[in-house]
């Protein structure tokens, strides 16, 4: 059956507030006051964030696919074919309470393919390549599943019915047979609540253990690419040679790094540890870096003492570093070893 959609372009342009999608809206207006919130360093990993970000993960990009799939609120509206196969269909066409599960389940059932697509984009699937994906998901649904409804005629379409939702919320709470049958219902309310809030809490708040900063040295190949070899040697007495100090922010906050260079003369102990004999500050280096950036910079080695088989160490620190930096106070460290001649003179 046909549906007349010049009269639904007519409807918009004589009654343009009556023909606005108010739930496609608020949803669009909820995924950016959040990913406002979120974005703001005081809110981000605290229990706000949670309630925050719980409904963006596990239902807003679902209602806005189930808003493109089924815009309207008859049988004659519903898709055909495997789509309709997954969802009950009755001459009501899809209930509030069918397209809430739906919505739910939908979201939940988004999560893997994205973790792939982001792995295959090689983004990573970290917190903000997740909320940023379904905000943008959510939006871009919610923008289709609204002109789609547009196109129906008013009786069509889908609308959220406040006061029928309120009369069977009452009529849980107020209208049971017995006192132990509203408790029951509020109890049942309560443990889905929190079950949402849960699972939530593991996406929209990473675990103290996910928490990290990485520091390595590395060295551009002919190609340009960094790699983890080919670090510079032997130095001759006043000889300068490039590294790339690299370090990832994992921490899920801006970081305010420092990384300071050393170069020790070193003599294993009995214990198996480097014991240090002499050492001198070479420079420091600090950046601020964004959660999820890395920050390459270029250190030219110019070392000061001469000797076989020193040690290169570069100190890495979250915080300010200590009045004497060493291996054991430092967050993270890595080091090179290098051989330093001295000048050859004639005669």
């Amino acid at each position: 059956m046909s549906h007349d959609t010049s009269g639904s372009v007519r409807e918009w342009v004589t009654d343009p507030v009556g023909a606005i999608p108010v739930d496609l809206v608020l949803l669009t207006l909820f995924v950016a006051a959040v990913d406002f919130a979120l974005a703001q360093p005081a809110v981000y990993g605290t229990p706000l964030a949670v309630v925050l970000g719980a409904p963006l993960v596990l239902f807003a990009p679902g209602y806005a696919i189930v808003a493109v799939l089924f815009p309207g609120a008859g049988p004659e509206n519903e898709p055909s074919g495997w789509v309709r196969a997954t969802v009950r269909s009755n001459r009501a066409g899809l209930t509030v309470g069918e397209r809430l599960a739906v919505s739910f389940g939908t979201s939940l059932a988004l999560l893997p393919p994205l973790g792939v697509a982001l792995s295959l984009a090689g983004v990573g699937f970290t917190p903000w390549t997740v909320l940023t994906s379904l905000s943008a998901i959510t939006v871009g649904g919610g923008a289709v599943g609204a002109v789609r409804r547009v196109h129906l005629a008013p009786s069509d379409r889908f609308g959220v019915p406040v006061r029928a939702l309120w009369r069977r919320l009452r009529a849980g709470v107020v209208g049971t047979d017995t006192a132990m049958d509203a408790v029951l219902n509020v109890a049942l309310a309560i443990a889905v609540l929190a079950a949402v809030a849960s699972l939530g809490y593991a996406v929209a708040v990473p675990s103290d253990g996910e928490e990290f900063s990485n520091l390595s040295l590395v060295t551009e190949n002919e190609s340009g690419e960094y790699v983890t070899s080919g670090y510079p040697r032997n130095f001759s007495a006043g000889e300068t040679k490039p590294l790339t100090v690299a370090v990832e922010n994992h921490e899920e906050r801006t970081v305010e790094y420092t990384v300071v260079a050393k170069l020790q003369r070193v003599e294993q102990a009995s214990n198996g540890e480097a014991r240090v004999l002499r050492e001198t500050e070479l420079t420091r280096l600090d950046q601020r870096v964004e959660a999820g950036e890395t920050w390459r910079t270029r250190h030219d080695i110019a070392p000061t003492m001469i000797g076989e088989d020193q040690r290169l160490v570069y100190l890495l620190y979250t915080d300010d570093p200590p009045r004497n930096p060493t291996t054991s106070n430092a967050d993270e460290h890595a080091h090179i070893w290098i051989n330093v001649r001295g000048v050859e003179t004639d005669g």
